[in-house]
């Protein structure tokens, strides 16, 4: 178990990184960009930047989607002209997904709404704050939910009501 001064002083370090961070993306429109870029849609084109030509399969395994959600995002994706798909020239069976140079350039696009500040830690860094902050999370929706399991229930509805009201239907994921 932690000691108490360093609970409280990573706690002031979390309020203070709290309201930089609202500093740093003040823009509304801006966080909106940057929450689309990290669901659904926005995943499958990040995953194709980092290495393009991937089977659905792997696409499913990568990015942990059902192979249903899976393949009606690619076809979403496909019909905007962001993606194409493409039978495996070694197996009929495997359908391959490819980023259009439409699709690269607004994966580039919005990659650029990654926040400054997250550039500063390499991939092993960044593995180990997702952890810790999945580890903190996950404590802080238990808490809530034995508080008030009505209380759980509401920020998720609150927070897919703000979303959907920001998102154009066309871009729905």
């Amino acid at each position: 178990m932690a000691n108490l001064i360093n609970q409280g002083k990573t706690a002031g370090k979390l309020v203070e990184f709290g309201m930089l961070q609202n500093v740093a993306e003040d823009d509304s429109k801006h966080r909106s960009d940057y929450r689309m870029l990290f669901q659904g849609q926005g995943k499958i084109l990040l995953a194709l930047i980092d290495d393009d030509n991937l089977s659905q399969r792997e696409l499913v395994d990568r990015l942990d989607m059902t192979p249903q959600s899976l393949a009606e995002f690619v076809v979403k994706l496909e019909k905007k002209g962001l993606v194409t798909r493409k039978k495996s020239s070694t197996d009929r069976r495997v359908s391959i997904v490819s980023l259009t140079e439409k699709g690269r350039l607004e994966t580039q696009k919005r990659m650029q709404i990654i926040p400054e500040y997250l550039r500063v830690l390499n991939d092993e860094e960044l593995t180990q704050l997702n952890h810790i902050l999945d580890k903190i999370n996950e404590q802080m929706y238990k808490d809530i939910n034995d508080a008030d399991p009505t209380l759980h229930n509401k920020y998720h509805q609150l927070m897919l009501n703000h979303i959907l009201t920001k998102i154009h239907p066309d871009n729905r994921d």
